[in-house]
């Protein structure tokens, strides 16, 4: 386990995945995805830490993914299940991740799928990473409180989670309040594309002032029109102690 974490999680105690699991549920092509390999070799040039993607990109870009941490990705209640873990093992991943839907009434078994997978992750020591939304992507504004974001990342590591994946709640004092409620990192989302440069470094910025230990971004790294210089960007803040300023000095 130990040994796996290291592959993931830099000496700073901080980790920079990029997320390029959605062409595994999306039902139409994504600019940005449609060529994985291109895409992973300019965020390993930018200096990305880990890539989080499916079984299959990470078993046909074997080549450009070398050199980097790996998390697979597997949806809730996913028909894998308990053979999640021994697939991922067999293609050398350092990492499973998996979602849960806090106080989703569609979807009420999702916690108990994330516990079940989490057990399986425990016995083969395989780093657990789940993604907790509370209310589901649908859920709405009192889904959305700080409190509620806490919340739902406790009821994740309590299912075994060795680190946690949820919202940013718009300040580094509320996102305080998801990192003290639990007991392993938590690292923000990215969520959809945003407009701005500047706002999507301040998020970064923001999440770790507030104790977060990293981010797992998607769309704003592969959908970006130099997805190596965001990477770059993104990683001189967490892991260099750049400031916004300074970062997006990397953009030019």
């Amino acid at each position: 386990m130990k040994r796996r974490m290291h592959h993931l999680f830099r000496e700073d105690g901080r980790v920079f995945i990029v997320a390029m699991d959605h062409a595994g549920f999306s039902d139409k092509p994504l600019p940005g995805m449609i060529h994985p390999g291109e895409t992973i070799r300019k965020v390993v040039a930018g200096g990305a830490d880990v890539v989080m993607t499916t079984f299959g990109t990470a078993t046909r870009f074997t080549k450009e993914l070398a050199g980097r941490g790996l998390i697979v990705s597997i949806g809730t209640g996913s028909p894998m299940g308990e053979y999640a873990v021994e697939a991922a093992l067999s293609i050398g991943a350092d990492g499973l991740k998996t979602m849960a839907y806090p106080w989703l009434a569609s979807d009420p078994n999702s916690v108990i799928n994330a516990l079940r997978v989490g057990a399986e992750c425990h016995k083969w020591g395989m780093p657990y990473l789940v993604e907790t939304i509370p209310g589901g992507f649908m859920g709405g504004a009192e889904f959305r409180t700080p409190e509620k974001i806490a919340a739902g990342a406790r009821i994740g590591a309590e299912a075994g989670a060795d680190f946690i994946k949820t919202f940013y709640t718009g300040s580094p004092e509320t996102f305080k309040v998801v990192v003290d409620n639990c007991y392993v990192p938590v690292i923000i989302l990215g969520g959809g594309k945003t407009d701005s440069d500047r706002e999507l470094l301040e998020v970064v910025k923001g999440s770790l002032d507030g104790g977060g230990k990293g981010v797992a971004m998607g769309n704003n790294v592969w959908r970006h029109e130099h997805p190596d210089k965001i990477v770059a960007a993104i990683a001189s803040i967490m892991h260099d102690g750049a400031t916004v300023d300074q970062a997006l000095k990397k953009l030019r």
